[in-house]
């Protein structure tokens, strides 16, 4: 059985996360370093989708439905991937379903950036009821064919996306970068497809947590 990462391990897979990206462009002297992405200099975060947090919770949810929003194509996952790992070091062949840039402060790709920022407007979110998507989850793996066989499945799709990531930082000792007050915010407002509308907010700031999902 997997187990969930702490916060130790998260720190460490933030550090190969933003170790494997091109890091040949110099600080600017009147600033960040602003890279956009997907693009040659940044291909992205290696992500397919983001079902909740490395260090939890396991699921976002409101108490009744859990969220997850994919950022790659959700035909492109690998059908053995587990979507609870969160980082995937083979997506990069995989459509991004959204765009962004970031701001670093340290050397682009030497440790998190300062700030990610997301948009998009054809962005697959999927909603789960929290009871069956966390019965599920009960043995530590969730995959693409496991997700769409739930009970309850919604799917849906984002019209308006946005993303503000402001990544943990890390020790000086392991590269420094991140910023000193980690949150993401996401709101994303789109159509399930049986029709109805959906929105979802998703705050979370260190320790406190607030989602707020509306499914019409």
């Amino acid at each position: 059985m997997r187990k969930r990462s702490n916060i130790g391990a998260a720190l460490g897979a933030l550090l190969v996360v933003f170790a494997i990206l091109p890091a040949s462009m110099a600080l600017a002297d009147n600033g960040p370093v602003r890279t956009t992405w997907p693009s040659a200099e940044d291909p992205g975060p290696p992500l397919y989708a983001r079902v909740g947090d490395p260090a939890g919770p396991t699921f976002y949810n409101d108490g009744e439905w859990a969220a997850i929003v994919f950022y790659r194509d959700p035909g492109c996952v690998p059908p053995d991937f587990n979507l609870l790992e969160f980082f995937a070091f083979d997506s990069f062949g995989c459509e991004m379903t959204v765009s962004g840039f970031s701001l670093w402060e340290v050397e682009p790709g030497s440790a998190p950036p300062k700030i990610h920022k997301t948009t998009g407007d054809h962005v697959p979110v999927w909603f789960v009821p929290l009871s069956t998507a966390t019965q599920a989850a009960a043995d530590g793996v969730l995959t693409i064919g496991e997700l769409e066989g739930l009970d309850g499945l919604l799917v849906g799709e984002a019209r308006i996306f946005n993303e503000v990531l402001q990544p943990i930082p890390l020790p000086p000792e392991l590269g420094g970068g991140g910023h000193e007050n980690p949150k993401l915010i996401q709101n994303a407002k789109g159509q399930l497809d049986d029709g109805r509308q959906f929105t979802l907010h998703i705050s979370h700031l260190q320790s406190n947590l607030k989602v707020s999902i509306d499914l019409g």
